[in-house]
């Protein structure tokens, strides 16, 4: 007999720890820390989304650096911790740039994941480069697909996100000036009949948000690898 109440007493333990009030306890405890890392995963993401401040960045052209600053809260330097990256900028007459905290690698070499290049006229914004280097890959050879991706698919009028639908993959490089917006997506493939891999670059031009052209060439992916012409 002492056993048994001895078990029951023990049983009523169990039952006490596990109580339906204690369940939902724990529950809403394990929703509250998984809504607090998708938060923290969200605000990460946010805070290296260099196409939105790119984007944000482009609606200040025509204005001063400082002024660019002010209403958009992206901070502009005159030059990267990475001298490949200066002697691109240099190169292209850029002034102001903003780049990714976290790196990615391209041949071996260390760049920022991505990286905004803001050029000036008369101390005035007049052109905004995005480039998501992430994109070019380990090789610099842009994106693996099955085979040529057919530039006239691409139909007057399609917006941003139609054609990068179309194309499968974000542009390497989105160039704004006050005339538009060109997108450049870099991809590669192995020919079936020569059986070389093959890089592309895939140019598409936008007016008032709306594809008005695009054309591509045949890239030779080892030069130039953090520029697009």
């Amino acid at each position: 007999m002492p056993q048994t109440t001895h078990e029951s007493h023990h049983q009523r333990k169990v039952k006490l720890r596990f109580s339906p009030r204690a369940a939902a306890i724990l529950f809403a405890v394990i929703v509250v820390i998984a809504i607090i890392v998708l938060i923290s995963l969200k605000v990460s993401s946010w805070k290296n989304d260099g196409a939105r401040y790119a984007q944000t960045l482009s609606e200040q052209i025509g204005v001063s650096p400082e002024t660019a600053e002010k209403y958009t809260r992206v901070k502009l330097t005159n030059g990267s911790d990475y001298a490949c990256i200066n002697a691109a900028a240099f190169s292209g007459n850029y002034t102001h740039l903003v780049e990714s905290k976290k790196t990615t690698e391209v041949y071996g070499v260390t760049v920022p994941q991505w990286l905004i290049y803001a050029q000036t006229t008369n101390n005035l914004i007049s052109e905004v480069a995005f480039y998501d280097y992430t994109q070019l890959n380990a090789y610099g050879t842009g994106n693996k697909v099955k085979e040529h991706i057919d530039a006239t698919g691409i139909n007057t009028g399609m917006d941003s996100a139609a054609v990068q639908k179309f194309v499968g993959f974000p542009p390497l490089h989105v160039k704004y000036t006050s005339e538009g917006v060109v997108e450049t997506y870099k991809y590669h493939y192995q020919d079936a009949e020569s059986g070389n891999l093959v890089a592309y670059l895939l140019h598409v031009s936008y007016k008032d948000g709306k594809a008005s052209a695009a054309a591509e060439q045949e890239d030779q992916f080892m030069v130039e690898l953090l520029t697009v012409k």
